[in-house]
C-alpha cells in the first residue's frame, strides 16, 4: 500500500488557534503569508491546513520580533529557541533539563511558566499562567504543553507517553483537537497540565548539537502532527486515507486489515475517545478543507474524490463539518 501524503492524514487547525494569533500581533503581514482575508477569522468553522498555519506562526513571530507573540512580559527575540536547545543538550537528564528550561523563560516573564509536581510513579507537568491573557489563549497554552513535550522527547530521544492530558474548561470545545495532537482525550479541570512517568525524567540527554537543525526543521510544523500514543488510530488513518474513494473503507473491512474483530476495534477506538466513524469524517472534513483551499477542482469533483453520489450530499455535510457552504469556504480562503 503506497502511503498517502500527510496533508492527507494531517488534522486541520481550526480559526480560534489564527485568531488568537492575530489578535496578539499585527494581522497584515500575517494574513498576507497565508492568502487569507480578515473576514476568514469570523467564522468560527473556519479550518486551515497545518502548512498554512506554520507559514502563519513563523509570519507572526517575524511581524512581532517575539517568539511569544507578547504574551510574555518582555518579549523572546527570535532565536532564544534555539540558544536555549544548544544550552538543553548539555544537561544531565530530563528532569534538570525541564527545570532549566523553566528557568530560561523566567528571564522573560518574571515567574516560571510551569511547575513540576511528583506523586507515586506520575510526574505532572503543570502550567503556571502568569496572566488572564495567558490562561485564556488557546494558543499559547496548547504551544507551551506541546513543545515542553516534544522538546523532553527529543532530547531523550524516545517517545515520551503520556499518562494523561488536562485543559481548563475554556477549551472543552476543542477536546477533538487536542486529543489528536497528544494522542489521548484530555480531561477538563481549571488548568493545563500532562501526566509524564515519573521515571522518564531520569532519562539521560543523548542529543548532540549537531542534531539541533534537523530538529528545527520540523516545527513549528509539529505543533500540528498528530501525538504518537494513538497508534492504531495513526493506522486506521492511513489505512482509510489511501482508499479509493478517499476515507471510504468500511469499519468491517478495515478492521480484519487490522487484525481485529469489529467489536474490538470499536472498544479501542472508545478507549482512546474516539469512533471510526469520527476519524472518517475527521478525515473527509480537512482533505476537502485542504482541496477547496488550493482552488484548482469543482466542488463537484471533490465531492466524486470523497465518495459522494451528489455533490449536494458533500455541500450538506461540509456545512455540518465548518457551518460554511464549500464555496463559501474557498472564497474566504482566498483573496
Amino acid at each position: 500500500m503506497t502511503a498517502p501524503p500527510r496533508w492527507a492524514t494531517a488534522a486541520t487547525v481550526p480559526v480560534r488557534f489564527l485568531r488568537d494569533m492575530v489578535d496578539l500581533g499585527n494581522p497584515a503581514p500575517v494574513l498576507a503569508r497565508a492568502g487569507l482575508t480578515a473576514d476568514a477569522l469570523d467564522d468560527d468553522g473556519f479550518r486551515v491546513s497545518p502548512v498554512i498555519f506554520a507559514r502563519m506562526l513563523r509570519a507572526a513571530i517575524r511581524a512581532a520580533d517575539d517568539e511569544m507573540l507578547g504574551l510574555t512580559r518582555r518579549p523572546v527575540p527570535p532565536g532564544s529557541y534555539v540558544r536555549l536547545l544548544h544550552f538543553l543538550v548539555h544537561c544531565p537528564d530530563l528532569a534538570t533539563a525541564l527545570d532549566e528550561a523553566a528557568a530560561f523563560y523566567r528571564l522573560f516573564d518574571g515567574a516560571r511558566p510551569w511547575s513540576v509536581e511528583t506523586a507515586g510513579p506520575v510526574a505532572r507537568l503543570r502550567l503556571t499562567p502568569r496572566t488572564e491573557m495567558q490562561a485564556q489563549s488557546l494558543l499559547y497554552v496548547h504551544m507551551m504543553l506541546l513543545t515542553i513535550w516534544q522538546t523532553a522527547a527529543w532530547l531523550g530521544r524516545t517517545e515520551l507517553p503520556l499518562g494523561g492530558v488536562t485543559l481548563p474548561q475554556a477549551f472543552a470545545d476543542y477536546l477533538a483537537e487536542a486529543r489528536f495532537l497528544f494522542g489521548r482525550a484530555p480531561a477538563v479541570d481549571d488548568h493545563a497540565a500532562i501526566d509524564l512517568p515519573r521515571r522518564m525524567l531520569d532519562l539521560p540527554v543523548t542529543r548532540l548539537r549537531d542534531d539541533i537543525p534537523r530538529f528545527l526543521r520540523r516545527a513549528p510544523g509539529s505543533m500540528t502532527a498528530p501525538g504518537q500514543p494513538a497508534t492504531i488510530e495513526a493506522e486506521l488513518r492511513l489505512m482509510l486515507a489511501a482508499s479509493d474513494p478517499f476515507a471510504s473503507l468500511r469499519e468491517d473491512l478495515a478492521a480484519a486489515q487490522l487484525g481485529l474483530s469489529r467489536q474490538t476495534l470499536t472498544r479501542r477506538l472508545s478507549a482512546l475517545g474516539t469512533s471510526y466513524q469520527a476519524i472518517r469524517e475527521t478525515l473527509r472534513r480537512d482533505r476537502a478543507c485542504a482541496l477547496l483551499a488550493r482552488g484548482d477542482q469543482s466542488i463537484g469533483s471533490i465531492a466524486d474524490s470523497l465518495g459522494y453520489s451528489e455533490p449536494s450530499a458533500f455541500q450538506r455535510a461540509f456545512k455540518l463539518w465548518t457551518g460554511l457552504p464549500p464555496g463559501d469556504y474557498r472564497r474566504r480562503h482566498r483573496r
